[in-house]
């Protein structure tokens, strides 16, 4: 029988790290929702906040449970939550196309997720999202060219998204991380039973 034919839940968790204001609790908020829930009034996340989004694995019959690591883009809190990511090998890097340090900044946070991996060889897998792409384009600072040259560069899949009501491409990313953790359980699940086939 075919893993696409049994209907379950896979779980995962994403460390979803970026600057502070760029965006990240708004876009989960928006996704969760469906759209219907934007904070109007802004709160810094404090630490980290878990959120679990129900993400449909597209062309199967699986929920993704993407446990979603909300995490405090404040200096005051780098060090403290790096004790959230061991083990973690997704992640959603957010931007704000309007502020270009934002965006030099997504180096630093997956160098700081890449030295918390318990296995030092395996890849992070994630996306890259730019935010706030409903304003101008003449405030945007970042080009979507570079965004997505850099995404490429370091295998990521890369979104521009708004999370302004009713949303656009909000749920992009969270089907990309979905499908990506679904593709290496599978291929997990594979390896398995052919090392029992030999066994």
């Amino acid at each position: 029988m075919k893993i696409t034919e049994i209907t379950g839940v896979l779980r995962c968790k994403v460390a979803l790290c970026g600057d502070s204001a760029v965006g990240k609790t708004s876009l989960v908020s928006m996704y969760t929702s469906k759209g219907q829930k934007f904070p109007k009034l802004y709160t810094m996340t404090t630490g980290v906040d878990v959120v679990v989004a129900q993400v449909p694995i597209p062309d199967t019959t699986l929920i993704a449970e993407l446990y979603m690591l909300d995490t405090s883009g404040s200096e005051l809190y780098r060090e403290s939550i790096s004790q959230y990511w061991n083990g973690v090998y997704y992640a959603m890097v957010v931007f704000d196309v309007t502020n270009a340090d934002s965006f030099e900044s997504c180096k630093v946070w997956m160098d700081e997720l890449k030295k918390m991996r318990l296995d030092k060889e395996r890849q992070i897998k994630g996306v890259l999202v730019a935010t706030k792409t409903d304003l101008p384009s003449q405030r945007h600072a970042v080009t979507l060219q570079s965004a997505q040259d850099w995404a490429t560069a370091n295998g990521m899949d890369f979104f521009a998204t708004s999370s302004i009501p009713p949303g656009d491409n909000i749920e992009c990313p969270f089907v990309s991380l979905a499908k990506s953790f679904h593709k290496s359980y599978e291929e997990k699940l594979a390896g398995y039973l052919d090392a029992c086939r030999n066994y």
